[in-house]
């Protein structure tokens, strides 16, 4: 259940991200990043649920899947304030989408090491 609470997080900031840094109005970019930043509390709270799972059984991962997933979280932050100041580059986006294929990457690999299938 929380797994799919974390996923359904996930896919639902990309969804606001994607909206949000294709707007041409900053009030209506505004709006994706606050409904982005909801997936963010449920993002963080049900990744702390599940980093208390995974942590004993491997726990080098589950701090990288941790810290990519912060950092990812701190890309997107950065992308908005650039996109509201009509200044978000092309490296930007690259270096998030990178942030976001390396979380994701990771996540995935801790399901299937701790459970031996991916889905």
């Amino acid at each position: 259940m929380i797994l799919s609470i974390h996923l359904i997080s996930w896919l639902w900031l990309l969804i606001m991200v994607i909206a949000g840094l294709t707007r041409h109005s900053v009030k209506a970019t505004n709006r994706y990043l606050i409904l982005g930043r909801l997936g963010y509390l449920l993002l963080i709270i049900s990744g702390v649920y599940l980093s208390t799972k995974t942590f004993g059984a491997a726990w080098g991962l589950t701090i990288l899947k941790g810290l990519l997933g912060i950092g990812t979280i701190g890309l997107i932050e950065i992308a908005f304030a650039r996109k509201q100041e009509s200044r978000l580059s092309p490296q930007l986006i690259t270096l998030l989408v990178a942030g976001l294929v390396l979380t994701v990457a990771c996540g995935f690999g801790l399901h299937y090491l701790l459970a031996g299938h991916l889905f």
